[in-house]
């Protein structure tokens, strides 16, 4: 490897936003009609529970994405069981969320609320 390819590969590997979410990382966002509790459970798989508010009790536990704009900043989606698509743009520095539902019934949902940081399972 010349010193050139070196240098290009360490600027690469620092530029990369570090792992998006981790495994047993638990999140809870104070929505105005809803909390959910998100659970990481694998590097695909994450449980979502409705611990406050509307539907309180719902669960289902789905295949996710999760993709780092940059540090600190992810985009989380997943699909649910009853057809509900959620996106999230978590803004984690400002420990923030940014959501959009459309729920399986119809509608669509813009939500915005603080994220809370639980620990680990």
């Amino acid at each position: 490897m010349t010193e050139d390819e070196y240098i290009e590969q360490e600027f690469e590997m620092a530029s990369q936003p570090k792992a998006p979410l981790a495994i047993g990382q638990v999140l809870e966002i104070t929505f105005a009609p809803f909390t959910p509790r998100i659970t990481i459970r694998t590097e695909r798989e994450l449980t979502v529970e409705i611990i406050a508010g509307d539907n309180i009790g719902f669960s289902d536990t789905v295949e996710y994405e999760a993709v780092a704009i940059r540090d600190d900043l992810i985009i989380l989606s997943w699909q649910e069981h009853n057809a509900s698509t959620i996106v999230h743009v978590l803004d984690l520095t400002s420990r923030k969320a940014h959501t959009a539902v459309t729920p399986g019934k119809g509608g669509f949902m813009r939500l915005t609320g603080p994220i809370e940081f639980k620990p680990d399972i």
